[in-house]
């Protein structure tokens, strides 16, 4: 992360009144802990003294998907966490209720209210996670808010989807892409460097077991591939699994595309060996394949039938692994 800390505080001095940036990078990779790190350098910075976790300070407003109570009412907004797990397909309802699928007008609205009063200190910090998921009228209203905001404030758009956020918010902001600033490391299996793409995540996973028999999936794609098993019956397995698998599937191939391009002494090249001796398939079917998985993705989270979507799925993708 100093990497990115470094790069950021370059380009940015937050001395100005307003600014409204977009921080764009793989879901999952530490973007949210980032944006904490930068609000605590700017308190530190400052001379704000802080008792307690920064997302926490009366200048500090996050945004993200909204809890439902039974009468529809929204409780209150998921924090990482439960976004985390909620993105990836493992938690569909939190015991509080429904978690909404998309960030709505009137959690905007509170934006408004929230910067139409002085900060306690020089600015306020407004932190929206997954901006991908503000809907039609959530966009509009936020973009008003972006324009006419007379209170210093600094806007963090966070987003692993830039394509779906509004070109009209877009054009109001800065983009920022937050990348690995770890060197690559070897890894043993895909899935651990898969997780290792994904630190956030990681912990989590690996407490609660999530990704129980995802070292399975490569046999199961050579399976798929040499036509040993029945696509729906791995439909099903993999619908068990979660939506990450559709994350994992991207790695597993976004590997198999430029394995064969990678310098002998790339830590990625013996993975990209292993990867390749169960799935044979040229870089030109796996930017394809890419490509049907990146177009899926997006459909995801809409009123969709998993099971429905899973068995659509798994047949395309054995037709474009032959």
């Amino acid at each position: 992360m100093e990497k990115n800390l470094k790069e950021f505080f370059g380009r940015y001095s937050l001395e100005k009144r307003n600014y409204n940036i977009i921080v764009s990078g793989i879901n999952g990779m530490g973007k949210y802990e980032f944006i904490k790190s930068i609000i605590k350098e700017y308190f530190d910075k400052n001379n704000i003294s802080i008792r307690y976790e920064v997302s926490k300070h009366p200048d500090v407003h996050h945004l993200s998907l909204p809890i439902y109570d039974d009468s529809g009412k929204i409780k209150r907004t998921i924090d990482n966490n439960e976004r985390l797990l909620y993105k990836f397909g493992f938690e569909k309802k939190s015991e509080e209720g429904r978690i909404g699928k998309e960030i709505t007008v009137d959690q905007v609205r509170n934006i408004s209210e929230f910067v139409a009063f002085a900060s306690r200190s020089k600015h306020k910090f407004i932190i929206i996670n997954n901006a991908e998921d503000l809907n039609r009228e959530a966009s509009a209203a936020l973009l008003k808010t972006l324009e006419e905001t007379s209170t210093p404030a600094i806007f963090f758009l966070l987003t692993s989807e830039i394509n779906f956020i509004s070109e009209t918010i877009k054009s109001r902001c800065h983009v920022f892409n937050f990348i690995s600033d770890e060197v690559e490391k070897h890894e043993s299996s895909l899935l651990k460097y898969f997780l290792f793409s994904k630190s956030s995540l990681k912990n989590i996973l690996e407490e609660e077991n999530y990704l129980e028999n995802f070292e399975n999936i490569e046999t199961e794609l050579n399976m798929l591939k040499n036509k040993k098993i029945d696509p729906l019956n791995l439909s099903e397995q993999w619908n068990d699994r979660g939506i990450i698998i559709i994350d994992y599937l991207i790695s597993i191939f976004n590997l198999l595309m430029k394995g064969k391009f990678l310098d002998e002494n790339s830590p990625l090249k013996k993975l990209y060996v292993q990867t390749h001796n169960k799935i044979k398939v040229c870089p030109q079917q796996s930017i394809e394949i890419l490509k049907l998985l990146l177009n899926r993705k997006k459909y995801l989270y809409s009123n969709i039938n998993h099971k429905f979507y899973f068995d659509n799925l798994v047949i395309v993708l054995s037709k474009n692994l032959y």
